[in-house]
């Protein structure tokens, strides 16, 4: 298969470009290398391109013809999405209609669409992909959700056919933005044993990015027919943060300390983000191999410890 995939630099996209590649796919990686990691060795072709360069991305699919495309790049790190909302939508939105119209016109029939659990209502309990009502709270929702509804319409317009991964918490060593645990991670840099943070009771559904990229795999090979179809990428277990340093601690070897600092507080904080993962496993065959201490494990061990 030929497939395109847009962020293929990030720490997902990479992890799925190397899979693809192990098996036989030839890959294009469409990145504009602002995460600051390099191209992924494994891509047959490498192209810096943002994706709101039509022309650009215009070209590079007309050049290559990909069978699918798995589209990753986006603008993710919600406190950059709040602060900057116009940038947000207009890389995650404009972006996105950008990369809709080029496959339209390259023929391109499959469209795997990284979306967020971030999309589900705040609500308490297990979220299903069908039953769970979806509500944007803060700008990268409302991104992710409009994302959701522009690969609706082009498949409702005859392109091809569509699935959205929802993917929830996703660990690695090389996370690039300042989510939860490279802040951690960095304050326990420092040696002090402690880490200063907000909220420390929200819980959410963490998995490794080596799970995420087996299952946006298992997207790209769902052959049903079904023009469009939405599975949530998650473990289906949650923790909240001070469990998550706990654990931390736990593989690691170290007595690490939370101190809360009022100052770190967001002011709205969704209580919990529990996935359910039993669609995917019944419809693809896919589950997070991983449990936290596990990607914990590989983490510190890809990162070279604490």
């Amino acid at each position: 298969m030929r497939v395109c995939v847009t962020g293929g630099a990030g720490m997902i996209g990479r992890r799925l470009v190397a899979r693809l590649a192990r098996r036989g796919d030839v890959v294009t990686v469409v990145d504009d290398l602002s995460s600051g990691l390099p191209m992924p060795s494994e891509a047959a072709i490498t192209e810096r391109c943002d994706i709101r360069d039509a022309a650009g991305l215009h070209a590079v699919l007309r050049d290559v013809r990909p069978d699918a495309i798995v589209h990753l790049a986006a603008l993710h790190h919600i406190p950059t999405c709040e602060a900057d909302r116009s940038r947000c939508l207009d890389i995650n939105v404009v972006g996105t209609e950008t990369v809709l119209a080029a496959a339209a016109e390259a023929g391109v029939g499959r469209i795997v669409l990284a979306s967020s659990g971030a999309v589900y209502q705040w609500i308490e309990g297990p979220l299903h992909e069908d039953t769970s009502p979806t509500q944007a709270m803060d700008n990268y929702a409302l991104s992710k959700l409009c994302n959701e509804s522009q690969l609706k319409l082009w498949c409702e317009r005859g392109n091809g056919t569509g699935r959205t991964a929802r993917i929830f918490n996703t660990l690695a060593h090389d996370d690039p933005n300042a989510h939860l645990l490279p802040d951690i991670l960095a304050q326990l840099g420092q040696d002090s044993g402690v880490v200063r943070l907000g909220n420390v009771a929200p819980r959410r559904d963490y998995l490794h990015a080596d799970d995420v990229a087996e299952g946006l795999a298992a997207l790209l090979d769902d052959a049903r027919p079904l023009p469009l179809d939405t599975f949530n990428i998650c473990s289906g277990q949650e923790h909240a943060v001070d469990a998550l340093v706990q654990c931390l601690a736990a593989v690691s070897g170290r007595s690490i300390r939370i101190e809360v600092d009022a100052q770190r507080r967001r002011r709205t904080d969704r209580p919990s983000q529990l996935g359910d993962p039993a669609k995917a496993l019944a419809l693809l065959g896919w589950r997070a191999r991983l449990d936290l201490q596990e990607a914990l494990q590989r983490l510190l061990i890809e990162r070279g410890g604490v």
